[in-house]
C-alpha cells in the first residue's frame, strides 16, 4: 500500500511533467541565447570563400533591415554575435554572385550555426 497516493495521481503526473519539460526548456534557452552566428561561404566547387560580404539583417513581417556586416575569414568562416532577434536573414555576396538565406529561430538571440551558403548554384 502507499504511503502517499498523490503521488500517483495523473494529475500530479501530468503537471509535475509539464513543470519539467518546461524547466528543461528554460535552462536550454539559458545555455543558448548568447546570439551566436557561425557559418561558412562555398563556391559551387565546394571550396572556401574568402573575403566574401556577409550581411546580417533582422526580418519583420514587412520588410529586412540590416543589423550588421562581415567579411569571411581565408577559411571561408564567418560570426555575429548578439543579435537579439527572433528571425533572421543571412546574405553573402563575392564576385556579382550572392546568396541569402532565411532563418526562423525558436527563441530570441538564440545561437545558431547556419548550414553553409554556395556561392554560383
Amino acid at each position: 500500500m502507499l504511503r502517499n497516493p498523490w503521488i500517483r495521481n495523473r494529475f500530479t503526473v501530468t503537471f509535475g511533467s509539464i513543470a519539467a519539460a518546461i524547466l528543461v526548456w528554460n535552462l536550454y534557452v539559458a545555455v543558448n541565447a548568447g546570439g551566436h552566428i557561425h557559418g561558412l561561404v562555398m563556391n559551387g566547387d565546394g571550396q572556401p570563400v574568402a573575403g566574401a560580404s556577409v550581411v546580417l539583417s533582422r526580418k519583420t513581417v514587412a520588410s529586412v533591415e540590416k543589423l550588421a556586416e562581415t567579411n569571411t575569414d581565408a577559411k571561408g568562416r564567418y560570426t555575429f554575435d548578439k543579435h537579439g532577434q527572433y528571425a533572421i536573414v543571412v546574405t553573402a555576396t563575392a564576385n556579382r554572385e550572392a546568396v541569402r538565406r532565411t532563418i526562423p529561430l525558436w527563441f530570441r538571440n538564440q545561437d545558431i550555426d547556419v548550414a553553409p551558403l554556395v556561392l554560383g548554384q
